[in-house]
């Protein structure tokens, strides 16, 4: 089904005559309100974070127009989604780990599901309220996977699309992409009301979109034909102020034709095209008790189920949990002290069917806590004092316990310390320095699998290979990294400064041996690597001309085997981001324009080299009436092709378009 041309139109429709009147735009002057740091797990400033952390909100039309999680996070220095565009092929990498060392959370869920060349995620922007990504090591705070950061997903709320004054409302979206030949529609229904028990509050948005073959960068297209329905319903009550009772309900299942490894860009007799089927479910239900801003506590049960389904084979992850979380922050007068802690318990099941293949069997039972404890001290300068002193003790316990098919055990327990320190000779420059360890703990699939891999084959008349069986290892350790981080943050009139410089030895990293000859395949632990690289972001927002806000990034990353200096992990090159936006005052429209630059570097796993790049994205965000408006995303303009570090050809131009009414 072809939707081009409708998309074109919508978006000539949608575009501001010079004559369009409108109240001023708020959204590029909008200040930087505290918000809850993925990477602290409290409410702070981020030029206060001892840490690179980058906020995408629901105002940016990145993700008000996106409709895979490629088109959100394709402007991060740093952060690549591998795949073909095809959402079942997502997979992130950041900071020289892959998909294994990048944990993804979806409202505070944990979305790991690992099968082959299947992504380990699931989820539709069109629901999304705010993505954060937090870099560096993070295991003190989150656990496993947090190796190189952690992303974090977080759906709209009823607070976040009533308008002020409002105790009810609708939302109708339309929207798509012409390189997918997209087009989508969302109903979101949402209110609040104060009752003689409390106010209680709800959102239900219900969506549904289809596209075709996804064009790549310079014409390529990578065969898809898929059909998403999404659903998110939410309910709060707060039967006093002091305290909240939600439930929430995401659920994602798309349909599609598209090749076995969804992360190829073609098909052939190797990789032929099949019907699959992915479902994803995750239910919350929880209480949060906040009875000052200094205090909060919010406990939640958890229950997510993942299922990929294809023809004799079905794969479901299971996810059973509860979790509490919260803050405190004491003041002791010449001393404040703020405390974030957390227990987690949980169950993930692994349940194949049919033929699935590298999928066995098996269970792992997860039991945590953390502490973090940052205590601040002194005065600055101006006030007669050395600066302001941050000092940051935390650790977390982990312990996990995984069984597999014939009571095959394995018990392993890790606590994962970070230590830092920061200085604040003024409350507008921060310096800091820290150390943390992370941890990946073995996937159910390294452990256990042990059914066929792949056929055998015969290379000449005379001699054939066997049949190639996955051998378990319930002796496999889990990976291991040791970072030291150093940076700072400077703010001076209309700028903006924070850059971090990292480095990171893992032990144990996990590979695969494939013994074509024995007809073994086996998870084993061998590479000892080191990582280093560096992260910054600049922004300038002129006083004499508030309207404008321009920024930039900046981003490499470098890695090698410690016992032999040759390359490893998923490196990424001198990469840069330009962005402008400008709001045009009289008219409720904000023009943007991106850009994205890397050098040139080595293919992994190959002497070839790939070319560097520049890429250019237009943008505009428009409210056309209060209850109508539009953003509207043109990238790649000049189609450009360009490669990822792992190889695969990046997203062509495209045009995306969204236009919201709401009564």
């Amino acid at each position: 089904m072809k939707h081009t041309l409708s998309i074109a139109t919508l978006a000539f429709l949608m575009l501001p005559p010079l004559s369009a009147q409108g109240t001023e735009s708020s959204s590029a002057e909008a200040a930087l309100d505290a918000l809850t740091v993925t990477g602290t797990r409290v409410p702070t400033d981020l030029s206060r974070a001892p840490m690179i952390v980058d906020v995408i909100d629901r105002n940016d039309p990145t993700l008000s127009t996106a409709s895979r999680v490629e088109d959100v996070l394709s402007q991060q220095p740093g952060l690549h989604v591998a795949g073909q565009g095809r959402r079942s092929g997502q997979t992130l990498s950041l900071r020289g780990f892959g998909r294994n060392g990048v944990l993804v959370r979806l409202d505070g869920v944990r979305q790991d599901i690992s099968t082959g060349h299947i992504g380990n995620f699931f989820v539709d922007p069109a629901l999304l309220r705010e993505v954060q990504v937090a870099r560096g090591a993070l295991s003190s705070l989150y656990g496993s996977n947090a190796m190189g950061g952690v992303v974090s997903f977080d759906t709209v709320d009823a607070a976040d699309l009533l308008r002020p004054g409002e105790s009810r409302g609708a939302r109708f979206s339309i929207g798509g992409a012409t390189a997918s030949d997209e087009l989508g529609v969302t109903l979101s229904l949402f209110g609040r009301r104060d009752t003689s028990r409390g106010e209680v509050d709800g959102l239900v948005a219900i969506g549904r979109s289809e596209s075709g073959d996804i064009r790549r960068a310079g014409g390529d297209e990578a065969p898809d034909d898929a059909r998403l329905h999404s659903l998110l319903a939410k309910g709060g009550w707060e039967p006093v102020p002091t305290q909240r009772l939600f439930v929430s309900w995401q659920h994602y299942d798309e349909d599609a034709t598209q090749p076995a490894n969804p992360q190829q860009l073609g098909f052939d007799a190797s990789n032929p095209l099949r019907d699959r089927s992915v479902t994803s479910d995750n239910l919350q239900l929880g209480h949060r008790w906040q009875p000052t801003a200094a205090t909060d506590m919010t406990s939640r049960l958890t229950l997510s189920r993942q299922a990929i389904d294809e023809p004799a084979a079905n794969r479901t992850l299971e996810r059973l949990g509860a979790q509490s979380d919260g803050y405190h922050v004491f003041d002791h007068g010449w001393l404040s002290q703020t405390l974030a802690f957390g227990v987690e318990v949980e169950q993930a099941r692994q349940v194949p069917d049919g033929m699935a293949n590298g999928f066995p069997r098996a269970d792992i039972d997860t039991q945590a806590f953390y502490l973090d404890n940052t205590l601040t001290v002194g005065h600055f300068v101006a006030d007669g004092g050395s600066g302001e002193f941050d000092l940051g003790l935390g650790a977390r316990y982990d312990r996990y316990d995984a069984e597999g098919r014939e009571s095959r055990s394995s018990t392993e327990d890790r606590v994962s310390p970070r230590v830092r320190l920061a200085w604040r000779p003024t409350e507008r420059l921060m310096l800091y320095s820290g150390y943390a360890e992370a941890f990946r703990a073995p996937g159910l699939s390294e452990l256990y699998a042990s059914e066929r891999h792949f056929a055998g084959f015969c290379p000449s008349p005379f001699f054939c290979f066997p049949d190639n069986f996955w051998v378990p290892n319930p002796d496999l350790q889990p990976e291991t990294s040791r970072t030291h981080e150093s940076g700072f943050s400077w703010r001076a009139g209309d700028w903006g400064l924070r850059a971090a410089y990292f480095d990171t030895r893992a032990d144990d990293f996990i590979d695969t041996a494939v013994d074509i000859i024995a007809g073994t395949t086996q998870a084993t632990n061998v590479n000892r690597a080191q990582l280093w690289g560096f992260d910054a972001r600049l922004e300038w927002q002129p006083s004499t001309l508030p309207s404008l806000r321009a920024f930039a990034g900046l981003a490499e990353v470098s890695g090698k085997d410690r016992d032999n200096d040759a390359p490893l992990g998923q490196l990424t090159p001198l990469e840069g981001t330009l962005g402008a936006d400008l709001a045009i005052t009289g008219h409720d429209v904000v023009l943007g324009w991106r850009a994205r630059f890397a050098e040139s570097f080595d293919k992994r796993d190959s002497d070839d080299a790939l070319p560097g790049y520049g890429l250019h994205d237009l943008q505009l965000a428009w409210q056309i009436t209060p209850s109508l408006d539009t953003s509207m995303r043109l990238r790649n303009v000049a189609d450009k092709v360009w490669y990822r570090p792992d190889g695969s050809l990046g997203d062509g131009r495209s045009l995306f378009a969204t236009l919201n009414l709401q009564w």
